[in-house]
Order: structure tokens, then sequence, then C-alpha cells
């Protein structure tokens, strides 16, 4: 069908301000990065479920996974010796778009530069074909993408992260028919 989901991997402050303006309307989870480290697979694996139950009860509301509402969620203390907190963020978002678009994401809102990046390559995307407009410099593409051998058509809009307005995640929805 649908279903729709929020990918906020940036941590700048328009998109901080569009994460928390969401968190009132939109189910969430953010990343947690110490369970990442810990357990990669089994987090994104976490994270996928949680996005099948809200689409399963109400299929019309995309959910959010976000790695940061506030400067405090910023990573400070990233362990010695292990992945930085940005790459480990845009490791596990472009893990979750490959295993949504398996488990039925057709429409993918993805907030920050590296992390558009990171799930444009993990979903394989061959070609976008720039569609409605969301905001100015954001706008819908409808893009054929094979992250596992099947190919499927999805919407994907790709926000770097100082652009859109404040309720970006909760209105780009009604510019796709």
């Amino acid at each position: 069908g649908d279903a729709g989901v929020v990918l906020a991997g940036s941590a700048s402050a328009a998109t901080r301000a569009q994460v928390a303006d969401a968190l009132g309307s939109l189910p969430h989870r953010r990343l947690d990065l110490a369970r990442l480290r810990a357990d990669f697979d089994g987090a994104v694996a976490g994270l996928t479920a949680f996005v099948r139950e809200c689409w399963e009860a109400d299929p019309a509301t995309p959910p959010l996974i976000y790695a940061v509402a506030t400067p405090e969620d910023v990573e400070t203390d990233t362990p010695p010796g292990t992945e930085p907190p940005s790459s480990l963020v845009e490791r596990a978002l472009a893990a979750c778009a490959t295993a949504l678009v398996d488990a039925g994401a057709r429409r993918l809102l993805v907030a920050g530069g590296e992390t558009s990046g990171a799930v444009v390559t993990a979903l394989r995307a061959r070609t976008l074909a720039i569609g409605a407009p969301i905001a100015p410099g954001v706008a819908w593409a409808r893009t054929e993408v094979c992250p596992t051998g099947t190919a499927h058509t999805v919407d994907l809009a790709l926000k770097s992260g100082n652009f859109g307005g404040t309720d970006i995640f909760t209105q780009a929805w009604e510019q796709l028919v």
C-alpha cells in the first residue's frame, strides 16, 4: 500500500525542530547508539518491527525513526575505538530503509544529506523522477529501487538538514496523491 516512514539522521537545528514538532503526532523511536554498537542487526530488527506494528495500527500515519531531537541527544562520549556516531546513524538508517522497503514501505522521507546518500545507496536506487514539491529545495521523487533483488517503486523525499518548515514530517505526505 502506501506505508510510509520518516528517517531523520541529521542533527541540524532545523531537523531537530522538525523532529520535535513530529514527536507530538507521529509514533517514534530514537536510535539507541549503544544498542546499535552492541547488536546492530538486532537493533535494526527491533526498529523495523516497531514500524510494522505502527503500520498495522494506523497505516496512514508514518512512524518516525530519528537520531537527535535535542542538543542533549548528540553523543558526546563515544567509546574509544568505536564507529563515530554520524557514521553509525547513517548505517543504521540505511539498514532500516532496506528492511522497511522489503516489509512494504513505499514512501520514505529522509532527513540529512549524508543519511540521504546512505539510504539511496543501500536501496540501490536506479532512477529518480522528480515529483511533487514539498518545500523550497525538497520534492518527492518516484524511484525504482532494488535493495535485495526485487524491484520496487517507492516515493522518496530527500531533505538536507536545514531545509523545510518545522511541520514537514507531518505535512509532506499531503503532496502525494
